[in-house]
Protein backbone atom coordinates (compact mmCIF):
# COMPACT_ATOMS: atom_id res chain seq x y z
CA UNK A 1 0.00 0.00 0.00
CA UNK A 2 1.36 3.41 -0.91
CA UNK A 3 1.87 6.17 1.60
CA UNK A 4 -0.91 8.29 0.08
CA UNK A 5 -3.35 5.39 0.21
CA UNK A 6 -2.39 4.68 3.83
CA UNK A 7 -2.94 8.35 4.74
CA UNK A 8 -6.35 8.26 3.08
CA UNK A 9 -7.38 5.16 5.04
CA UNK A 10 -6.22 6.71 8.33
CA UNK A 11 -8.11 9.92 7.51
CA UNK A 12 -11.31 7.96 6.77
CA UNK A 13 -11.01 5.99 10.03
CA UNK A 14 -10.56 9.21 12.01
CA UNK A 15 -13.54 10.86 10.28
CA UNK A 16 -15.82 7.87 10.95
CA UNK A 17 -14.69 7.80 14.57
CA UNK A 18 -15.39 11.50 15.01
CA UNK A 19 -18.82 11.11 13.40
CA UNK A 20 -19.69 8.27 15.80
CA UNK A 21 -18.53 10.31 18.79
CA UNK A 22 -20.61 13.29 17.62
CA UNK A 23 -23.71 11.12 17.17
CA UNK A 24 -23.31 9.54 20.61
CA UNK A 25 -22.75 12.93 22.26
CA UNK A 26 -25.85 14.35 20.57
CA UNK A 27 -27.92 11.35 21.66
CA UNK A 28 -26.85 11.70 25.29
CA UNK A 29 -27.32 15.48 25.31
CA UNK A 30 -30.89 15.11 24.04
CA UNK A 31 -31.59 12.47 26.69
CA UNK A 32 -30.06 14.65 29.40
CA UNK A 33 -32.11 17.65 28.20
CA UNK A 34 -35.30 15.58 28.35
CA UNK A 35 -34.50 14.19 31.79
CA UNK A 36 -34.20 17.67 33.27
CA UNK A 37 -37.46 18.98 31.81
CA UNK A 38 -40.81 18.58 33.54
CA UNK A 39 -42.50 15.20 33.21
CA UNK A 40 -45.17 14.60 30.62
CA UNK A 41 -43.06 15.07 27.50
CA UNK A 42 -43.74 12.83 24.51
CA UNK A 43 -40.80 10.99 22.97
CA UNK A 44 -40.80 8.71 19.92
CA UNK A 45 -37.83 6.32 19.78
CA UNK A 46 -37.11 3.97 16.89
CA UNK A 47 -35.12 0.79 17.46
CA UNK A 48 -35.99 -0.13 21.05
CA UNK A 49 -35.47 -3.89 20.77
CA UNK A 50 -32.10 -3.62 22.52
CA UNK A 51 -29.10 -1.39 23.09
CA UNK A 52 -29.24 2.41 23.23
CA UNK A 53 -32.86 2.59 22.08
CA UNK A 54 -34.15 0.24 24.76
CA UNK A 55 -32.06 1.90 27.49
CA UNK A 56 -33.21 5.37 26.39
CA UNK A 57 -36.85 4.22 26.48
CA UNK A 58 -36.42 2.85 30.01
CA UNK A 59 -34.61 5.94 31.26
CA UNK A 60 -37.03 8.45 29.74
CA UNK A 61 -40.01 6.42 30.98
CA UNK A 62 -38.53 6.45 34.50
CA UNK A 63 -38.17 10.24 34.20
CA UNK A 64 -41.91 10.60 33.54
CA UNK A 65 -41.92 10.97 29.75
CA UNK A 66 -44.60 9.38 27.60
CA UNK A 67 -42.50 7.10 25.40
CA UNK A 68 -43.58 5.58 22.11
CA UNK A 69 -41.02 2.84 21.47
CA UNK A 70 -40.86 1.20 18.06
CA UNK A 71 -39.42 -2.30 17.84
CA UNK A 72 -38.68 -4.56 14.89
CA UNK A 73 -39.77 -7.77 16.61
CA UNK A 74 -42.72 -8.71 18.84
CA UNK A 75 -40.21 -10.05 21.39
CA UNK A 76 -38.43 -6.68 21.52
CA UNK A 77 -41.74 -4.86 21.98
CA UNK A 78 -42.70 -7.23 24.77
CA UNK A 79 -39.32 -6.85 26.50
CA UNK A 80 -39.37 -3.04 26.49
CA UNK A 81 -43.04 -3.03 27.56
CA UNK A 82 -42.28 -5.35 30.49
CA UNK A 83 -39.34 -3.18 31.63
CA UNK A 84 -41.30 0.08 31.69
CA UNK A 85 -44.43 1.69 33.13
CA UNK A 86 -47.83 2.15 31.52
CA UNK A 87 -46.63 5.49 30.09
CA UNK A 88 -44.67 3.54 27.46
CA UNK A 89 -46.40 2.33 24.31
CA UNK A 90 -44.50 -0.29 22.30
CA UNK A 91 -45.24 -0.40 18.57
CA UNK A 92 -43.89 -3.02 16.20
CA UNK A 93 -42.44 -1.35 13.09
CA UNK A 94 -40.10 -2.37 10.28
CA UNK A 95 -38.68 0.83 8.75
CA UNK A 96 -38.07 -1.00 5.44
CA UNK A 97 -41.78 -1.87 5.07
CA UNK A 98 -44.05 1.03 4.06
CA UNK A 99 -47.19 -0.71 5.38
CA UNK A 100 -45.54 -1.28 8.76
CA UNK A 101 -44.45 2.38 8.95
CA UNK A 102 -47.97 3.51 8.02
CA UNK A 103 -49.47 1.28 10.70
CA UNK A 104 -47.06 2.70 13.30
CA UNK A 105 -47.91 6.23 12.14
CA UNK A 106 -51.61 5.50 12.66
CA UNK A 107 -50.94 4.20 16.18
CA UNK A 108 -48.91 7.31 17.08
CA UNK A 109 -51.51 9.58 15.49
CA UNK A 110 -54.26 7.87 17.52
CA UNK A 111 -52.27 8.21 20.75
CA UNK A 112 -51.85 11.95 20.25
CA UNK A 113 -55.50 12.76 19.50
CA UNK A 114 -57.18 15.50 21.58
CA UNK A 115 -59.86 13.10 22.85
CA UNK A 116 -57.12 10.92 24.38
CA UNK A 117 -55.86 13.86 26.44
CA UNK A 118 -52.57 14.18 24.60
CA UNK A 119 -52.95 16.49 21.64
CA UNK A 120 -49.35 17.67 21.21
CA UNK A 121 -46.90 16.11 18.76
CA UNK A 122 -43.90 14.25 20.17
CA UNK A 123 -41.40 16.66 21.73
CA UNK A 124 -38.47 14.59 20.48
CA UNK A 125 -37.91 11.85 17.92
CA UNK A 126 -34.83 9.67 18.48
CA UNK A 127 -33.79 7.47 15.56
Amino acid sequence: MTSTMFDLVICMIVMVGLALILMAATFFLVCDWLLHRPAGRHVLITGCDSGFGQRAAQRLDAAGCHVIATCLTPEGASAVRDACSSRLTAVQMDVTDAASVEQAFNVVNELLQPDKGDCSPPDVVIQ
